[in-house]
């Protein structure tokens, strides 16, 4: 099964303790991080990661903007699937 990227009503219907897998694009470099993050789905609804970095506004954070944005991924994409799947 491939790796895909979640949609912002499937970040919403996750259940609690549920594990995504977070990609953060920089908008001021340009480019995507080389770094992939785990968060899990808390009992409030937001996402916490490994940085201990929150997120509750799913529309925001998937939305592009100047700073850059995230993609949230339902299993550890690879390499390979990372580039396949192009960033909005």
């Amino acid at each position: 099964m491939k790796a895909r990227v979640l949609t912002v009503d499937e970040l919403k219907a996750l259940p609690r303790l549920a594990i995504v897998f977070i990609e953060y694009f920089d908008g001021d470099e340009g480019e995507a991080s080389e770094e992939i993050l785990a968060g899990m789905k808390c009992y409030d609804g937001t996402i916490i990661d490994e940085d201990a970095s929150i997120y509750d506004d799913f529309e925001q954070d998937v939305a592009w903007n100047a700073d850059g944005y995230w993609r949230f991924w339902d299993t550890m994409p690879t390499e390979e699937r990372r580039k396949e799947v192009p960033w909005k």
